[in-house]
């Protein structure tokens, strides 16, 4: 009659320590899916400010060879006078040197400005610079990035024209 008490304590014993392992196997299992959902979504974000940078360095190719001024043989010089202030926010052209922005020449010029669309953002510095061996040739810098949620995406091009 002993034993008999004994063995009615056991199976409630074994039975919690069934279920706590079950618990902990749900729970790690729960674990891993909800870090997987969220590496997911980062790639999604990460793929939408990648294509927010690109926007940028698209919009920058299309005022160098589009939007030319008159006289003039390339137009990113004068993207902060001829692109529209929401698309180009604070839009500053510095020269890097001694007549470097000249609408005309374009020459030794650093144009910044950024721009946000739905809840993306981007920034561009393009940088226009002599080639030292031939002054003739420019070397065009474009540096653009893109940001979505907080996920921070770099395109940059480098050209010789």
């Amino acid at each position: 009659k002993m034993t008999n008490k004994l063995e009615k304590g056991v199976s409630l014993i074994v039975a919690f320590l069934v279920m706590t392992i079950m618990l902990a196997i749900v729970l790690n299992v729960g674990l891993i899916l909800f870090s997987e959902i969220k590496i997911s979504g980062n790639i999604g974000n990460a793929v939408s400010s990648l294509y927010a940078a690109e926007s940028g360095i698209e919009k920058t190719l299309y005022f160098d060879k589009k939007q030319i001024p008159v006289g003039a043989t390339r137009g990113v010089c004068s993207i902060c006078d001829t692109c529209n202030s929401s698309d180009c926010q604070n839009c500053v052209a510095t020269p890097l040197a001694t007549g470097g922005c000249d609408s005309l020449s374009c020459t030794n010029c650093n144009v910044q400005y950024n721009s946000d669309f739905g809840d993306r953002s981007y920034t561009v510095d393009a940088k226009i610079t002599p080639y030292s061996p031939s002054p003739s040739i420019s070397i065009f810098n474009i540096d653009s990035k893109g940001l979505y949620k907080g996920i921070l995406r770099v395109v940059e091009i480098n050209t010789n024209q």
